[in-house]
């Protein structure tokens, strides 16, 4: 499969292996294009996870929770809704499949609230609203595959746009910068957290439906 494929204000160039809306290219890691690529091409045909976890990391045990995330990312990257997704379509206990958006989710008005991005070595996820556990649980949202993180590690906390985070009692600590914090802690834009051995940048994006474009950065 090659070429540009269009889809809502989102186009997929296969070639130049970019992601772009209205031609501002949005930063995805290698193997979230190459999952969105997998079911882009097999649209609307529904992949599951195992064939997916197959083409995506050959020869090689991954635990589920791996394409999960993925999965999280590239929702993020189109401001997918899961729970009313216009393009990712979640197969209960089978996989994903690609949808194309009927025409009036093109118009579909984003929640106007202040989210915020977490971005590690292996992957990223969009928060909101709420509490947010990172550990080495694979149940978790927040999961950080890394022996040097507690199960239940740490708890981000977003209310009303400010955002804080504390430790879980966890064995190797957290630490902003290199402050090893023992109570709620603000967190600001840029804030590099080190939950245990992993660390997780912490990115203000700005609000739902805003067209800030954060610049690529290599992988």
């Amino acid at each position: 499969m090659s070429g540009r494929v269009a889809f809502g204000d989102f186009v997929l160039d296969l070639d130049a292996r970019e992601l772009c809306r209205k031609d501002c290219p949005i930063p995805l890691t290698p193997k979230a294009f190459q999952l969105l690529e997998a079911l882009v091409a097999s649209r609307p045909k529904a992949l599951s996870k195992i064939d997916l976890q197959e083409r995506l990391w050959p020869d090689t045990f991954v635990v589920e929770k791996n394409l999960v995330n993925l999965v999280a990312e590239i929702r993020e990257a189109l401001e997918d809704d899961p729970a009313h997704p216009r393009f990712i379509r979640t197969i209960h206990r089978f996989g994903y499949a690609f949808r194309e958006p009927a025409p009036s989710d093109n118009v579909r008005r984003r929640d106007p609230n202040v989210r915020f991005r977490l971005v590690w070595k292996e992957g990223r996820a969009g928060i909101g609203e709420g509490e947010h556990v990172l550990g080495r649980d694979p149940d978790l949202v927040l999961f950080l595959d890394s022996p040097g993180v507690s199960r239940r590690h740490a708890l981000i906390r977003v209310t009303a746009g400010r955002v804080t985070i504390e430790d879980l009692g966890s064995k190797n600590g957290t630490f902003i910068a290199d402050r090893r914090i023992d109570s709620a802690t603000p967190l600001a834009d840029g804030d590099v957290i080190h939950v245990g051995s992993v660390p997780v940048t912490f990115k203000v994006v700005g609000a739902w439906g805003s067209t800030h474009t954060e610049p690529h950065t290599p992988e």
